[in-house]
């Protein structure tokens, strides 16, 4: 990567934290599908509990913390690293779980994955957060590498068949599709099975309502979701255009599909 597209991909970052950080009360009381999501993903824990080797366990984007409450009902003396790209967000979660002495928080980028000469983690967990990786699989793969033997990586995340209707109004009109790429759950599960690893992985569709289109699209900023990784933004006119079209092709409520993806991969001891 050169160093022109390494620094517009820092800037990008940079303007993802600051939106999130803008956005966390919001976030946190408004936030219904990441909340669901999470909620799901720590219910799926459950089997796991008592399962994963000795060691610290770390969250990956952990937002306001609806990953990290359940991670802490089940694991209360573990010591449990959550980290987020956002201050903001770590600034949020540090004061809503600062009874809690086995947290420690820190502002980190999940890609840039630390480096141990063995295996560190018992557990690696990231809610709702892989879609805003440049690199996904290759990502959380990394940090497959670096849990334990035993260990659990755990994971949701959006997938590329969320937004079809928006994404067919857009086509519809000739206009761009602006939603960020969301990660293809083939491409994850192939680089997750690389190595000594057991992948499995559930697919389901949460279905929101919404008055009308400019509803959804004010709650993906109002959410600090609205930062675009590539491409432009559409104009305020293709935006009205896109939005009047949308309304007017559905007949009383706008509905809009998260295809949402759960990853569950166990390491294996090495061969």
């Amino acid at each position: 990567m050169d160093d022109q597209q390494t620094a517009t991909n820092n800037d990008v970052k940079r303007a993802i934290a600051d939106s999130f950080s803008k956005a966390a009360s919001h976030y946190d009381e408004h936030a219904s599908v990441q909340k669901e999501v999470a909620d799901r993903l720590i219910a799926s824990l459950q089997p796991w509990r008592d399962i994963i080797p000795s060691g610290p366990i770390i969250e990956l984007g952990a937002g306001t913390g609806f990953v990290t409450k359940g991670v802490i009902d089940l694991y209360p003396d573990r010591e449990i690293e959550v980290t987020d790209l956002s201050e903001g967000m770590i600034e949020f979660c540090s004061s809503k779980f600062a009874d809690h002495d086995n947290l420690s928080f820190k502002v980190s980028d999940a890609e840039q994955v630390p480096e141990f000469d063995d295996p560190h983690y018992a557990m690696t967990v990231s809610g709702f957060t892989a879609h805003w990786f440049d690199h996904p699989a290759q990502t959380l793969a990394k940090w497959l590498q670096i849990t334990k033997p035993g260990g659990l990586l755990l994971a949701s995340f959006p997938g590329n068949e969320s937004f079809s209707k928006w994404r067919k109004y857009c086509e519809e009109l000739g206009l761009p599709f602006t939603a960020n790429e969301l990660p293809d759950v083939e491409e994850m599960v192939i680089k997750m099975s690389v190595g000594p690893a057991q992948v499995d992985y559930y697919e389901d569709t949460i279905t929101r309502e919404y008055e009308s289109a400019k509803d959804f699209f004010d709650e993906l900023k109002n959410l600090g979701m609205d930062t675009l990784k590539q491409g432009r933004q559409l104009t305020s006119k293709e935006m009205s255009l896109l939005i009047d079209h949308w309304d007017s092709s559905t007949e009383g409520k706008i509905s809009v599909d998260y295809h949402i993806i759960f990853l569950a991969v166990k390491r294996d001891f090495d061969s």
